[in-house]
């Protein structure tokens, strides 16, 4: 017999119901007076049904706002790491849940389960139960009508009650939902075309839209969004952002009350130098170190955080994942203590886009990303768990840059490893964890190697490391160079300083493999010559057949031929077929720009300039949501972009 998804539910039985659950698993229920309404445990607490919504969302019972990632030991043995993924509490059933926040599930449960599972959020999350019980009443900024989330409940749900003339119309949705029902039977009437009942599913259903409707009708905030994507794409650099900035005080509230916000950060918690554990907690774009990297590069000021927040949730986010980033809950304006109102950012939006609107529309990504990034990741011990490794050797390729070489102590991963990314993320214990390209091609996997230079908190602990010393692994991440779509074309690579290590992974396979490409052109920039990287391999590179090797310095050297300048004066002379050549440049953004400029000057193709924009990456996973510009995670959707793609993000890299 097929099980009935639909049942019946005497209003007068709910607490029963709810009774009745709690006997195996707590359930929390809606709790206090007015406008501070929170889910507590019912055993403790009163059940309230006059309220619109929750005071906070439910997404902190799935993603706390702290906890521990991974516990590390050091001894005389070395050192030894648990992941603490699974250390959670147990079952819970949580009642009451509006519309607004079970989508706000649904969209998190996408986020963190799908594209590289965040195993953390996985194991809380199969453990909560969510009954959501649709509104009937809206807010003073509720506008989950006009994004097309609510008035009812149709995602992130197991159980859904509508209530209608005496009873509950009770839907359920998931297994979980089903597990509630039969743990309750007595008190559920199934309906269905196989279960004799006086109301027909058609019926109840009916009614249940009708009701919607009516609930729909009633709200007093009603917005047409249809062209928001587009007038937002006008509106980018509109004079009222200035006015939202200069009110914003960066408290944060906004983004802790948001069912959709998932940012986070990682520290470092120690009990002592040898004993400690990595801890995450709850992070907002609205903080100014958000995006802060190392030598206190910040490429968004406070206009461009108070614009992120917008663009993130009514535009980004859709674009990306398919999924509204905005519930239509209206929190962010309840909680904002200088009245920053989202709602209001919408109409300021729509008014200066009909106003003018001839500006072209800037930053489009070319082409909608909702499908699944396909690539494995090395997550054996959990998502954000490394692996320990040693410190075999180090060199000094220059004052300020170090090479390190390193060994993982299970050597089943050297055996076992595939080199299908562009960086790690290195740990040093106790101290934090830092990204560093990789720089070593797929041949040389039994011993790893990493090129970095002396400029951040992490990195500075990590340049003072010894031999033997202990670090944490966890990668490859990040879309790599192609190597395939660069056979039979001419090669001209671009680095800046320690930025010649991003390129070095795909120029040992070229080097190696010299008969498959054309002309390979290798051009290094730096200040003074004894900041190039890699001078040895340099040399040797260039007695090749089919190399050359060119020097750009700001200081004069005799160590070799260097033109004394840019490197981009050295573009006009190469003898290059410039249609069939692809370049691929790594400095800074700026430096990007500039020589990109050139470049495409030259007959280049936009499509056929390769970079890499590795900004602020701090879980590699693209969940963190500190490097994320615009639509697209530095960490996932990159960190190698065409020049193409470079310009159509945000300028905010």
């Amino acid at each position: 017999m097929k099980t009935p998804l639909l049942y019946q539910l005497e209003k007068s039985k709910l607490d029963l119901v709810l009774g009745r659950w709690n006997q195996t698993i707590p359930v929390y229920v809606p709790s206090g007076k007015g406008k501070d309404i929170s889910l507590l445990p019912m055993v403790d607490f009163p059940r309230t049904e006059a309220y619109i919504n929750l005071t906070l969302p439910v997404k902190e019972m799935m993603f706390e706002q702290k906890e521990a990632l991974f516990r590390w030991d050091r001894d005389a043995g070395g050192v030894k790491v648990e992941n603490l993924s699974n250390q959670h509490a147990g079952e819970r059933i949580l009642y009451g849940v509006r519309a607004c926040d079970t989508y706000g599930v649904g969209y998190t449960d996408h986020f963190y389960l799908k594209e590289f599972e965040d195993t953390n959020y996985a194991s809380r999350r199969d453990k909560v139960f969510i009954v959501a019980v649709n509104c009937l009443k809206a807010g003073p900024h509720c506008f989950c009508t006009s994004v097309g989330t609510g008035v009812f409940s149709t995602t992130g749900h197991d159980l859904a009650l509508t209530e209608l003339e005496g009873f509950y119309l009770v839907e359920s949705a998931t297994a979980k939902g089903q597990q509630l029902i039969e743990a309750a039977a007595d008190f559920f009437v199934p309906v269905s075309d196989e279960f004799a009942g006086d109301v027909s599913p058609g019926t109840l259903l009916a009614m249940k839209e009708q009701l919607r409707q009516k609930v729909a009708d009633s709200f007093p905030l009603k917005m047409d969004l249809t062209n928001l994507h587009e007038d937002m794409a006008r509106t980018f650099n509109a004079d009222f952002w200035l006015d939202e900035a200069n009110a914003c005080i960066g408290c944060t509230g906004c983004t802790n009350v948001c069912p959709t916000c998932t940012c986070f950060n990682v520290v470092e918690e120690n009990r002592d130098k040898d004993h400690g554990m990595r801890v995450r907690y709850w992070d907002s774009c609205q903080s100014d170190h958000f995006t802060r990297n190392a030598e206190f590069h910040n490429p968004r000021n406070a206009l461009s955080r108070t614009r992120y927040r917008v663009y993130d949730k009514l535009k980004y986010i859709e674009e990306r994942f398919g999924y509204k980033g905005c519930s239509g809950c209206g929190r962010c304006t309840d909680v904002c203590p200088t009245y920053i109102s989202i709602i209001d950012i919408i109409h300021s939006i729509q008014k200066e886009a009909k106003e003018n609107p001839e500006p072209p529309a800037i930053h489009q990504i070319t082409a909608m990303r909702h499908e699944i990034f396909d690539r494995e990741i090395n997550v054996r011990n959990g998502l954000f768990t490394p692996d320990v490794a040693t410190i075999t050797k180090i060199e000094l390729e220059t004052p300020e840059i170090k090479r390190i070489y390193v060994k993982y102590d299970d050597p089943a991963l050297h055996k076992n490893f595939k080199l299908n990314g562009q960086f790690f993320q290195i740990t040093v214990f106790g101290e934090g964890e830092v990204p560093i390209s990789i720089p070593f091609g797929p041949e040389e996997s039994d011993e790893f190697d990493f090129c970095f230079k002396n400029v951040g908190t992490v990195s500075n602990i990590l340049y003072n490391l010894k031999v033997g010393d202990k670090v944490g692994l966890r990668g490859p991440y990040g879309r790599p160079f192609p190597y395939e779509p660069l056979k039979g074309r001419n090669l001209v690579f671009i680095g800046s300083g320690v930025a010649m290590a991003p390129l070095r992974t795909i120029l040992v396979q070229v080097v190696d493999n010299l008969q498959d490409f054309g002309k390979v052109v290798i051009m290094a920039s730096a200040l003074q010559y004894d900041k190039v990287i890699y001078k040895d391999e340099l040399k040797l590179w260039s007695e090749l057949e089919g190399v050359e090797v060119h020097y750009a310095l700001k200081d004069p050297t005799d160590q070799v031929k260097a033109h004394q300048g840019y490197i981009n004066d050295l573009l006009p002379d190469l003898d290059l077929d410039w249609s069939n050549t692809t370049a691929l440049v790594c400095a800074s953004p700026k430096r990007i720009k500039e020589v990109s400029k050139d470049l495409l000057a030259l007959g280049i193709k936009p499509t056929d300039i390769l970079t890499t924009l590795e900004t602020h990456m701090r879980c590699g996973a693209g969940k963190c949501g500190h490097c994320k510009v615009g639509s697209h995670y530095m960490c996932v959707d990159g960190p190698v972009f065409t020049y193409e793609e470079m310009m159509a993000l945000p300028p905010e890299y």
